[in-house]
């Protein structure tokens, strides 16, 4: 089952043709999600050959231009494409309504209803229910309302023997119970799954810190998490200008990482004024074993190993 993020745009407040702002494609089990619009997200998307048409959702963290500019243009070329199904987009009070105005005052014209759902930036909350996923907003500590967001998968298939379960010539109803982990009668006999099938695979998660200081709703939300993206707009020499812009550095989010239990630490938001990636990577992996540094067009196939 796919649980890839391509990232689209991995830099800080401006973009530049080597470092674009804030967004990310999310494919998890063949559905796909935009998390957070920057400006060019259109180009980033077609760049990276990502259909748009298809999304089932955009979640954006906060109302900070290098987040959201890209997304009215983005919603408007969907409609003149001719989309007619409905889409969720998951933001702040203000989100929906700035969308609109900014529609009218270009007499924009929909084809298709865009559900505006507002997010808690008081309380994790869960936003899609899926069968085997579930994406959770995450309240952070930023200069405006700001909300991460944890992707985790959940209730994950047992894999049938299918040829010992044709042998026995189990019915569809008891394999399905089965493979769901659970016991199942037949033929006055309790079948007990673990004889029956092999363990599913361990479930993974992603989150994304969005524009955040280290904080406590973070650091719960991602222990024991496959993958953590976590703000690290600055190295620490700079730490006093990453406290006063309600930012992070590099050492803090591997010292957050490493708390957490996280698999792998992807450091994201970079500024454009660090050159040497590579010296980013070594003072965060001074706190954290599995580092490395989110750049435009990456392909980060979240993987339990």
């Amino acid at each position: 089952m796919t649980f890839d993020v391509v990232f689209l745009g991995t830099g800080a407040a401006v973009p530049v043709p080597t470092r674009g702002t804030t967004s990310q494609f999310l494919d998890i089990h063949g559905h796909t999600y935009l998390i957070d619009a920057g400006e060019g997200v259109q180009l980033a998307l077609r760049k990276n050959h990502k259909r748009f048409q298809k999304l089932r959702g955009v979640f954006v963290s906060h109302m900070h231009g290098d987040h959201v500019l890209g997304l009215p243009g983005l919603l408007s070329t969907m409609s003149l494409l001719g989309r007619k199904e409905s889409l969720d987009v998951w933001g702040p009070p203000e989100l929906g309504d700035w969308i609109r105005r900014t529609w009218k005052a270009i007499e924009a014209h929909m084809t298709f209803e865009v559900r505006f759902k507002t997010w808690s930036d008081t309380t994790p909350l869960v936003l899609l229910e899926s069968e085997k996923y579930r994406l959770i907003s995450i309240p952070v500590k930023h200069r405006i309302p700001c909300c991460g967001l944890k992707v985790e998968e959940h209730s994950l298939p047992w894999k049938l023997d299918g040829q010992k379960a044709a042998q026995a010539k189990l019915p569809f109803h008891v394999r399905q119970s089965l493979k769901r982990g659970e016991s199942a009668d037949f033929e006055g006999q309790t079948l007990d799954p673990s004889a029956w099938c092999s363990p599913p695979a361990a479930a993974r998660s992603y989150v994304y810190s969005a524009d955040t200081r280290p904080c406590a709703s973070i650091l719960e939300a991602a222990k024991g998490a496959t993958v953590l993206y976590h703000d690290s707009t600055f190295s620490d020499a700079d730490q006093i200008r990453a406290k006063s812009t309600f930012h992070s550095t590099t050492l803090e989010a591997a010292r957050l990482a490493n708390q957490a239990g996280v698999g792998t630490l992807l450091l994201g938001h970079i500024s454009l004024r660090y050159r040497n990636l590579e010296e980013l990577k070594t003072e965060a992996s001074q706190f954290h074993a599995r580092v490395e540094v989110a750049e435009d067009g990456m392909v980060w196939r979240v993987t339990s190993s």
